[in-house]
């Protein structure tokens, strides 16, 4: 008995300086791992280390993600669509965006841990976003009610997507219109962000700083023409919307098509892409959320998209950068 108690005792004394000479060799040896965020090309799958003796250490591999707490949010466009994508997104993102009217898949992603980004165009938009809907006030407060259940994990409400593009109201009538659409939502939703997704010929404008909704707070701006991710466009949107409380999520080109007005880029090309804006995004202190246009595959105008889901080395690196980015921190 005597002999087994110094036996544990002694080697819960090994055990011990085991675990910090394993963090001093962590920390010393591999500094760049810890001084400074990890960049997209060096981000793995890190494995927890385990000491017998009831010790549990995580995070002190050579090769632990380090991930900036700026950086929150990741999930794919057209993740929420179909209720078997749900799961398999919810492996690596932290959201999926969802139409405002399916509820089922609501569910399902409270199910999973995962947010959800909310689209509310129909409500508030008619022929595909062009005109103001006229009983606009009605549908909201139908939907409204339907979306308090799920208040606890609404992120974000998008009321259109590129708004100054799509629209046919005048600018100053499309700003107005949104902000009183923000106030509608911020009644009952004070706590989730009001988002716009603008083009790169919205922000261009040498009047956008006149025609951007207040009372928004989360911005993307999209352009996924070239081989190289359009961190310059997103620093004027950022420039020009300094004087706003606004964060900004990134929306890095993650699709083939065969329409060539976007360019033929292969898929070594995308990854490049989605590694320079992660690495855009870790030394950027205002951008919050990866939004990577897309995960589902469509059909538009007889145009196909093929989205990350159907290419695995692409979707190996938005795993990679997902789970750095909601599990790894």
């Amino acid at each position: 008995m005597v002999f087994s108690k110094l036996y544990q005792a002694s080697f819960r004394k090994v055990s011990i300086f085991l675990t910090f000479f394993l963090l001093f060799l962590g920390v010393n040896s591999h500094s760049q791992f810890y001084d400074a965020p990890t960049p997209a090309e060096y981000l793995s799958n890190t494995k927890p280390f385990y000491i017998p003796g009831n010790i549990f250490v995580t995070g002190i591999t050579p090769k632990k993600n380090r991930v900036p707490s700026h950086l929150k949010e990741f999930g794919f466009y057209h993740s929420g669509w179909d209720e078997d994508d749900i799961p398999e997104v919810a492996r690596f993102s932290t959201f999926v965006d969802i139409w405002y009217f399916d509820k089922d898949l609501m569910a399902v992603a409270r199910k999973h841990g995962l947010k959800i980004w909310v689209a509310l165009a129909p409500i508030f938009f008619k022929d595909f976003g062009k005109n103001k809907q006229e009983n606009y006030l009605d549908r909201w407060e139908k939907a409204r009610q339907e979306l308090l259940p799920f208040k606890d994990i609404i992120y974000a409400f998008d009321p259109l997507d590129e708004p100054f593009q799509r629209s046919l109201l005048p600018d100053k009538d499309l700003k107005n219109y949104l902000e009183e659409i923000g106030e509608l939502i911020r009644r009952d939703f004070p706590k989730a962000k009001l988002a716009i997704t603008f083009t790169h010929n919205t922000v261009s404008q040498a009047r956008f700083q006149l025609i951007v909704p207040e009372n928004y707070n989360l911005f993307g701006v999209d352009h996924y023409v070239g081989v190289k991710f359009q961190d310059e466009i997103v620093e004027k949107l950022m420039h020009k919307t300094q004087h706003m409380d606004a964060k900004y999520y990134l929306i890095p080109r993650g699709f083939k098509t065969t329409n060539r007005d976007y360019g033929i880029l292969s898929e070594e090309q995308l990854i490049s892409r989605a590694r320079q804006a992660y690495n855009f995004a870790i030394s950027n202190s205002k951008v919050e959320v990866m939004f990577p246009f897309h995960w589902k595959g469509f059909t538009e105008h007889s145009k196909e998209y093929f989205g990350a889901e159907s290419m695995p080395n692409l979707l190996q690196q938005y795993e990679r950068i997902g789970r750095a980015i909601s599990r790894n921190r």
